[in-house]
């Protein structure tokens, strides 16, 4: 790999941790500040006709899985018919545990078959991004059509994710992530090449949160 796209990703890197605000817990998503605790973004999947999974991580730098503090933390939830969420669909609690990294796991229940919801997580006064989400089709209904992507073994160090562009762009019904999340190799000694492997394996999820806030929430 080039030494100008090595640098460049580094510092994509570091301009996408630096995008929100957090730690301190009072801004909403979009606002600039450097401890804005969603900075990892929101996730959704595993749907059902009446259920989906939703997921969120504490971490207010995704360089440093110390910036979030080594204590349990409350963070609320709601889903929503509506992106203005003024009719909840549901709503509760979870915690944030540090012994798993202060991410959250909701199985969000009682929702209606084969529609769109929005979705959110709130600390404190900040709120997440908003994702979108979809319920599988009741289990006695038979689609007329399914579109299904399907993506599978990645290399965060050496990889262009155009592919994943193209996936949202094509509006699938379902996307499966198959084999492999991320190879942890370290080919490279080089500093640089260091780090984004370290933050590849803190951030874990990273490419499918990615992919997922631009179309599958």
């Amino acid at each position: 790999m080039h030494e100008a796209r090595r640098t460049f990703l580094l510092d994509a890197a570091r301009l996408t941790a630096a995008a929100g605000t957090g730690l301190g817990f009072t801004a909403s998503a979009g606002a600039a500040g450097s401890s804005y605790p969603f900075s990892l973004g929101v996730a959704s999947g595993s749907p059902l006709p009446n259920a989906v999974i939703l997921w969120t991580r504490i971490l207010s730098d995704p360089l440093d899985a110390a910036s979030a503090p080594p204590l349990a933390l409350t963070v609320r939830w709601e889903v929503a018919e509506d992106e203005a969420f003024r009719k909840i669909a549901a709503k509760g609690s979870a915690t944030a545990s540090p012994a798993l990294a202060h991410s959250v796991h909701v199985d969000a229940t009682g929702l209606k078959p084969d529609r769109w919801y929005w979705y959110r997580f709130m600390l404190g006064d900040a709120v997440s991004p908003v994702g979108r989400t979809r319920t599988a089709p009741a289990m006695d209904i038979m689609p007329t059509r399914l579109k299904l992507a399907v993506a599978s073994c990645q290399h965060w160090e050496f990889g262009h994710y155009a592919a994943h562009r193209h996936i949202a762009q094509a509006a699938p019904d379902l996307v499966a992530f198959l084999g492999d999340y991320i190879y942890d190799t370290r080919e490279s000694t080089s500093m640089d090449m260091q780090l984004r492997i370290s933050y590849s394996m803190d951030i874990d999820m990273q490419i499918y949160l990615r992919h997922g806030q631009s179309r599958i929430h």
